[in-house]
This record gives structure tokens, C-alpha cells and sequence, in this order.
């Protein structure tokens, strides 16, 4: 690629961070274009297995996240009383992590003159050989490549591929961290619970910091008090065990989201000099903690497309898609199974998932740990 042609990175989360380190690593000019006044995150905990983990190592920044960052070494799933049903030991590498200190390790190697702060862009021309992007105060800037990295409620990519929709799974979903302890029976772990048609979730993020998810069956557009919202989530999870309790008591925030992806049906990933990555072109379901992780992996093999075609954008982005389509969309598809399973209304069919979730030999789990951490796509 000519040194004078500079990328432009629209989105400064996970994958638009990610991205800018890839291509630094092999050598790419960009600038990256961030709507908010800093790089930062407001989220709570995000998980990373392997293969995204390998792909930091290559940049780095794999030390860092582990510092910084809690390993994973058992899965249990318990029921509401944390009776456990099944218990598995992780056999590759997971570290958990507040979104925020991975954020912080994306930023730490980015010169801060490849960043452009308040720059929230509203709209695209994109061209054969070209692309206007033009922001929210007025300025239009010009680049030969522009990389969407803008989320799952994308702008460029509704101005672009306007047929693609936010698909809504009438779940709902509370996020927190707390310092509250677990019973040292689970160490630094990953529980899953389903009882009563929730689920509840604890990760730990740190030595100190427990991330936990609860998830309810609801329609999207609802709001919580924020005076109220722990003790209406208490109430919800009433019969939960008290421990489960205590970290919604005592989290600071409260985040809530409607659950949702942009469908698994193939669709273009580019058009012209514009191309997507991340939750702006395939957001999935947060089931496999897998959102992230799929970003990481598209920046990187972006990058090396970038870096092998040089110039030659069409040839890029097509072998970019190519690469990593079959994977991410049967993780999209798989997620939204999984989390419609977890709280359908059909007795039979809850129960019967969770049977093979509790009771299925190992090595149909091993599989999809194996899966979900190939990278043998890119060799």
C-alpha cells in the first residue's frame, strides 16, 4: 500500500482500536475518527478466548490484557441456588476483563496525532476510488479507504445498506460490577445459571471485580428507574441465591440493553472504498461472548488483506469477507439459538437444551471451544 494513502477508522470501541493497532503493526498509515470527546467505554466485563488472545500476543498487547485481566480456568452451571449441575475445566486460554482497562490496552501503543477526537461522522460518499466522509461539524474529509467500525446501530452502514436491520430478541439484558465476594468453591470462574426463565451470569474480571449479567424474557424499548432499578432487579431474581444477590446490591451501575443482531443471511461487507467490520456489519448476540472477539479477528485478517493487496482495495475487502464470513455468521446463528433456548416458553424444549448442555460428553463442548479458536483461516 503507498505510504501517502491513509485509512480512515470510523469508531474508536474494540474493533476500530483494534484495527488501528493492526495496521500500524504491518506498516498502514490511518487516522481514526471517534465521535466521543475521549477513548474510553462504558461497558462492563468482556470475555476473550484465544484466538482473539493470539492475535494481541502478535501485536504486543497480550501481557497487558493478562496483567490486567482475570483467567478463566472453570465453567460451572449451577442452578439458582448454585447447586452445581455441570462443571467444566477450560482447556485453551479466556481472560475476562472491564471493558474500560481493554479499551485503555488498545490505546496505550496509538500515537495520539492519529486520533481525531468529537469527530462523529453522519455520512458517506463512497466511490471507486474514493471516499468523502463528513462529520457532524462540518468537515468533510477524503480517503482512498474508509474502515466502518461504528457498531450495531451503524450510520454509514443504515446510509449504505439501508435493508440491513437490527433483529431484536424480546430479551433483556442488566450488566454490573461488584466487589462483593463468591464462595471460594468457584475461584476465578465462569458461572451460568438458568432457573425460573432467567439467566444470571458471573464472571470475574480481576482479583477484586465480579461482572455478572441477568437476563429476562421483554419486549425492547423498556427503561429502569435508576433509583429503583436494584431493588426491582432483587425482586426479580427474589429466589436466587444470596450471593447472586449481593452483586446486584452492591454494583455501582446498572447498565440495560435490548438484546439484538443483525441476522446471520449473507450480506455485502463493502461497497466501492468502504468497508465494515465488527457489530456494524454482523453484531451477534452476547450467548458466546463473542461480539468482541469477532471485531479483534476481523481487524486483524482486514489488515493482512490490506497488507497483501496493497492498492488493490475490491481484491482486499472480497478475500476479507470471504475469510471471515462462514465463521462469524455461524456463531451469529448459533447465539441466537442458544439464547432463544435459554428462555423459551416451550418447557420441553428449555428443558431439553439444558439436558444437553448439563449432560452432553465433553467433547461436543470441546468442539465448539475448538471452533470458536481456529484460526487456521488465515494461514
Amino acid at each position: 500500500m503507498a505510504s501517502s494513502e491513509t485509512v480512515a477508522i470510523i469508531g474508536g470501541g474494540i474493533g476500530g482500536l483494534t484495527m488501528a493497532n493492526a495496521l500500524q503493526h504491518h506498516g498502514i498509515p490511518f487516522v481514526l475518527y471517534e465521535q466521543s470527546p475521549e477513548l474510553t467505554e462504558v461497558g462492563a466485563g468482556i470475555g476473550l478466548s484465544e484466538a482473539p488472545i493470539r492475535i494481541l500476543d502478535e501485536m504486543d498487547l497480550g501481557n497487558m490484557l493478562r496483567r490486567q485481566g482475570s483467567r478463566v480456568k472453570e465453567v460451572y452451571m449451577p442452578d439458582k441456588i448454585l447447586k452445581v449441575r455441570r462443571h467444566i475445566s477450560v482447556n485453551s486460554e479466556m481472560v475476562c476483563i472491564h471493558r474500560a482497562r481493554l479499551i485503555d490496552i488498545l490505546k496505550s501503543r496509538l500515537p495520539k496525532e492519529h486520533i481525531r477526537l468529537n469527530k462523529k461522522a453522519i455520512s458517506i460518499k463512497t466511490g471507486v476510488d474514493k471516499n468523502s466522509i463528513t462529520f457532524e461539524d462540518g468537515q468533510t474529509v477524503t480517503s482512498p479507504c474508509a474502515i466502518a467500525a461504528d457498531g450495531i446501530n451503524s450510520v454509514l452502514r443504515r446510509q449504505v445498506f439501508p435493508n440491513i436491520k437490527v433483529r431484536y430478541t424480546n430479551q433483556t439484558i442488566w450488566r454490573g460490577i461488584s466487589e462483593a465476594p463468591m464462595p471460594q468453591d468457584f475461584g476465578p470462574s465462569y458461572l451460568e445459571i438458568w432457573d425460573e426463565g432467567l439467566r444470571f451470569l458471573v464472571i470475574h474480571i480481576n482479583d477484586r471485580e465480579i461482572f455478572w449479567l441477568g437476563v429476562k424474557p421483554e419486549k425492547p424499548g423498556g427503561q429502569d428507574n435508576p433509583e429503583t432499578v436494584r431493588e426491582d432487579l432483587l425482586k426479580l431474581f427474589q429466589n436466587f441465591h444470596p450471593q447472586l444477590k449481593q452483586l446486584i446490591r452492591t454494583s455501582k451501575n446498572v447498565l440495560r440493553n435490548d438484546m439484538a443482531d443483525l441476522g446471520s443471511s449473507h450480506r455485502p461487507w463493502h461497497k466501492n472504498r468502504l468497508v465494515f467490520l465488527g457489530d456494524s456489519i454482523h453484531a451477534t448476540t452476547p450467548n458466546f461472548a463473542q461480539g468482541g472477539c469477532q471485531s479483534i479477528e476481523d481487524a486483524w485478517c482486514l489488515a493482512k488483506c490490506l497488507k497483501k493487496f496493497d492498492s488493490d482495495y475490491s481484491t482486499a475487502f472480497e478475500t476479507y469477507q470471504d475469510l471471515r464470513e462462514t465463521k462469524v455468521m455461524k456463531i451469529v446463528k448459533d447465539s441466537w439459538t442458544f439464547g432463544k433456548a435459554a428462555h423459551s416458553k416451550n418447557p420441553f424444549f428449555h428443558y431439553g437444551y439444558r439436558t444437553i448442555l448439563t449432560r452432553a460428553p465433553k467433547f461436543i463442548l470441546r468442539r465448539q471451544e475448538a471452533f470458536l479458536n481456529d484460526m487456521s483461516y488465515l494461514d
